[in-house]
């Protein structure tokens, strides 16, 4: 039987904190291993995820990179696809999708399959143009929202042939938990009372941060005893806990760092925030889906295809601080609203957002289907 199994090899930039690289950990997990004989190749780092995927039986390679730019990464990518006979691979986002096509070109493999899994376009041009070219190798180009693929095609000229949207998917299975709250409290630092608003990103201009510190002071004269958590690293930490300072929301906003222990975070949550300035489908939002945590999200990429304003969750418009502390207090003050969202929230990820339901469809693209 093992004999008989494609050879895939995943192409990331590496296995860290991100919902690019929960994706190809979802693909690992869910993926049939009866047909596919998986393994990850990482280009920049490992990553913490890499001993999850390993604990999994599927080899994670590295390859160890030049400082600064390695014009030469193809000829290493290449030599491993070729050393380890692999049939397909998978790319995700640019420098892999380069790197990885002009190696397996090299290396004869079959099938290419990418996934850009969205930025703000249109991207800078040199980046652009080389997707195309790459695009023309390219068994399909997926887009991770409707969003992400017109752009795809509407910025990088990639044929309508090429792409294919294909939604994220998670394991649901590690959000049913339950937990001390209590507990849970203490171990963050955060305020023993009072309602929990959270979200869990890089802190990164994309996301939008800045907007809900602007909207604490609001949210928090009506509600004194929140606690908003920031979980997540990135460089605009340092700046926004000063803003935070400045805003004088400082005691309601815990920057908690980088976390493995998000199902637990979004258990804790009465709310989560996301108020991003441009997005593909995040995948935090269908953790929080996933937990039962309720949403208020921006009206930006395909946070859309996920929530359905009204119906499992709030959508609002992007860097609009008064709505969004119009929004969360209007949810922080009504618990059946919350209930409603957090119940049809799960039963929406269920039927759409599954790792299966994602894997399924790859698993038709590798298979040239």
């Amino acid at each position: 039987m093992s004999g008989k199994k494609i050879r895939l090899m995943q192409i990331t930039h590496d296995l860290a904190i991100g919902g690019l690289q929960q994706v190809v950990v979802n693909l690992c997990r869910a993926i049939d291993r009866e047909l596919f004989d998986v393994s990850v190749l990482c280009l920049r780092d490992l990553g913490c995820f890499a001993p999850e995927v390993e604990a999994m039986g599927i080899p994670v390679r590295f390859i160890e990179q030049r400082e600064g730019t390695d014009y030469l990464s193809f000829l290493k990518v290449a030599r491993v696809l070729r050393e380890n006979r692999i049939e397909v691979i998978h790319t995700h986002n640019t420098q892999p999708f380069v790197d990885g096509t002009i190696g397996a070109l090299m290396a004869g493999v079959k099938t290419i399959v990418h996934t850009d899994h969205a930025r703000d376009f249109p991207d800078k041009l040199r980046y652009m143009v080389a997707e195309w070219a790459m695009s023309q190798f390219a068994y399909k180009v997926v887009g991770v929202s409707d969003h992400t693929s017109r752009n795809l095609m509407r910025y990088e000229k990639i044929s309508p042939k090429k792409i294919q949207t294909i939604m994220n998917g998670i394991d649901g299975n590690r959000f049913n938990i339950t937990i001390d709250r209590d507990r849970k409290r203490k171990e963050l630092g955060i305020r023993e009372t009072g309602p929990v608003i959270g979200l869990g990103v890089r802190l990164a201009e994309q996301k939008g941060i800045t907007y809900l510190l602007q909207a604490m002071p609001v949210v928090a004269a009506s509600f004194p005893d929140v606690s908003l958590v920031i979980a997540g690293v990135g460089e605009l930490e340092e700046a926004l806990k000063k803003e935070a300072s400045d805003l004088g929301v400082e005691a309601n906003v815990f920057f908690v760092g980088p976390r493995l222990d998000m199902p637990e975070l979004l258990k804790l949550f009465d709310l989560y925030v996301l108020p991003s300035l441009w997005e593909g489908l995040p995948m935090v939002l269908l953790e929080a889906m996933a937990a039962g945590c309720p949403i208020v999200a921006t009206d930006v990429g395909g946070n859309s295809m996920a929530v359905t304003s009204g119906h499992n969750g709030s959508l609002i418009e992007a860097r609009d601080p008064a709505a969004l502390a119009a929004e969360i207090c209007r949810l922080l003050s009504d618990a059946h609203l919350r209930d409603q969202y957090a119940q049809a929230g799960r039963a929406v990820f269920d039927s759409r957002f599954s790792a299966e339901i994602m894997t399924r469809q790859y698993e038709k693209l590798y298979l040239r289907g």
